[in-house]
């Protein structure tokens, strides 16, 4: 089937909104819409209630892709960011089991499923923790860690998304089988990981699997949105039925 546009639904990393996006549907190509998705507590959705259990916000934000981001015959991927990549690996499985499954999965600077540790994240209350995660991650400049005006509206978003990390927990593969969907894992080569950590996301699926490095720390994603969105573009081309603008190296 030939579709005018594919979407791609976008999530970002712990303590991040949908404005991490703003400036990549001018990056992508026009075949591409880019969908950035606010979390509950954040953003356009601030008055909401923040999330703190992982399994019930992939519930949510599965019926909010359904119902307002997918018909039953649009092309759609999904993108996250650390943390976002976790929630949109959920959500693909949801969106599986109900029978409108993503054309693809891009996981970005996100540790794989099955060997991720986050459990100290939920230990994580106490505001001067919290704060010195954030520091040890990077990504926020310290004149804004040093603002505690700032802070306090930003902390209770910090702790609800070490949460979501540190209470995740993969189904079991008897329960679950792996996703048949593509994923297209990220990596930023100055990440606080090896960029072959992300690998491990091979055994996730049961259809092809890439990692693509790029130059950068964990939020590389940020540094050259046009670069990331080629590569993006590229492998969604085929659905499409476009031809590809270049070969990765």
């Amino acid at each position: 089937m030939a579709f005018d546009a594919c979407r791609l639904l976008c999530l970002p990393c712990a303590g991040g909104s949908a404005t991490v996006y703003a400036s990549w549907a001018k990056a992508a190509p026009s075949w591409l819409a880019v969908r950035p998705l606010e979390l509950p507590g954040r953003g356009t959705r601030y008055h909401e209630p923040l999330q703190h259990d992982p399994h019930e916000l992939a519930d949510q934000l599965s019926d909010e892709c359904q119902a307002l981001h997918i018909s039953s015959d649009a092309c759609f991927a999904l993108f996250g960011h650390s943390l976002g990549g976790l929630l949109a690996f959920e959500i693909a499985h949801r969106l599986h089991a109900r029978g409108r499954p993503p054309v693809a999965l891009f996981v970005a600077a996100s540790r794989p499923p099955a060997t991720r540790d986050d459990t100290r994240y939920a230990a994580l209350q106490d505001d001067a923790d919290a704060l010195a995660e954030m520091r040890a991650l990077g990504g926020t400049p310290e004149a804004l860690l040093a603002q505690p005006e700032l802070m306090a509206m930003v902390l209770p978003v910090i702790k609800a998304d070490f949460q979501l990390c540190g209470r995740y927990r993969r189904p079991s593969r008897a329960v679950r089988a792996p996703l048949p969907v593509p994923i297209h894992a990220l990596a930023g080569q100055r990440d606080t990981f090896a960029p072959e950590v992300l690998d491990d996301w091979r055994c996730e699926t049961s259809k092809a699997y890439t990692r693509t490095d790029f130059e950068g720390d964990h939020f590389f994603v940020r540094d050259d949105p046009a670069h990331l969105l080629a590569v993006i573009a590229n492998e969604l081309a085929p659905a499409m039925h476009v031809p590809r603008a270049w070969e990765a190296r």
